[in-house]
């Protein structure tokens, strides 16, 4: 692996985080937040919502389906220890979520674990809303659409297609596929996540894990999405709870109307950025008096 090119690299995090207790800019390695034997925690690029964070592997491992079975523990520890700290810092909870061998960051990939906070107001029927509201703007499922002599197979133009009623009303087409649902894509059984998606990874498969506090409105699937679903959920849900949130939205979308804030490369939402690493480096010293035994057994320091 060149550490150049690695930019979630372990060792540029720890050297270039240590300099700076308090950040007061967004530089490329100085969001370093907490770290065990095997995993660190730093704030994650698009902040739409305060408290998000990557659970990340130290050494370069591409999915969480192939770290080692004893790591796991050490991985729980800082999923709750996480989900703790948000709950008493933001009175908020989290949804967990991975797009495993999604290689997303550049072209390259190291296992990283999106914890992100969600809306007071959130509920099992507001996130299967959202996950719905993203699989039929993504038109997972649909392959192609034809249509006279056309045949539309990119993304955008079946998306266009589709939401125009002068093509479809009373036309006459045809959808390659199935637009799916979200009952159609709990094809693995998200409480074995990450090991039960090992034998769909060595045959060169990706999967979209998504972990909500509501069995129903979580899922394990080996679909292959686009990348940035997960995110993509959490906005729509964001969008349909606060007023405050759609507003802001609504303001970047008037400069710039092609704008997709839910994508990390859009809009890095460097003020929550920040204010999430400076807080939780004070929050969560003050949360490790509830995991004792697992802080001194997995070496969990914080920044």
């Amino acid at each position: 692996m060149n550490e150049l090119n690695d930019q979630l690299s372990w060792k540029k995090f720890i050297k270039e985080s240590s300099k700076e207790k308090i950040i007061k800019e967004v530089k490329p390695y100085n969001r370093l937040i907490a770290h065990t034997k095997n995993f660190f925690v730093i704030s994650g690029y698009g902040s739409f919502t305060e408290g998000y964070v990557l659970i990340i592997t130290k050494d370069f491992i591409p999915s969480y389906g192939l770290i080692k079975r004893e790591m796991l523990v050490e991985l729980n520890f800082l999923k709750k220890i996480l989900k703790l700290n948000s709950k008493n810092q933001y009175d908020k909870d989290v949804v967990f979520f991975e797009h495993g061998m999604c290689a997303c960051v550049g072209g390259l990939d190291r296992a990283h674990l999106h914890v992100m906070t969600v809306n007071k107001k959130t509920s099992e029927d507001s996130l299967s809303r959202a996950i719905e509201k993203v699989l039929y703007k993504r038109k997972v499922g649909i392959k192609s659409i034809k249509y006279k002599k056309y045949k539309l197979e990119n993304i955008h133009d079946i998306n266009e297609f589709m939401n125009d009623s002068r093509y479809t009303m009373g036309k006459d087409y045809t959808i390659e596929g199935k637009l799916l649902e979200l009952r159609d894509i709990k094809n693995l059984e998200v409480e074995k996540w990450p090991f039960v998606t090992e034998d769909h990874i060595k045959s060169g498969g990706h999967y979209v894990y998504f972990k909500s506090s509501y069995l129903n409105s979580s899922f394990l699937t080996k679909k292959n999405f686009q990348t940035q679903f997960g995110r993509q959920v959490i906005y729509e849900n964001e969008m349909d709870l606060s007023f405050e949130f759609r507003s802001q939205i609504n303001k970047l979308i008037d400069e710039n109307k092609f704008l997709e804030p839910w994508k990390w490369q859009s809009c890095i939402f460097e003020e929550n950025l920040i204010k999430t690493v400076n807080d939780m480096r004070n929050s969560l010293k003050n949360n490790k008096n509830s995991f004792l035994n697992e802080v001194h057994t997995f070496e969990f320091k914080v920044l």
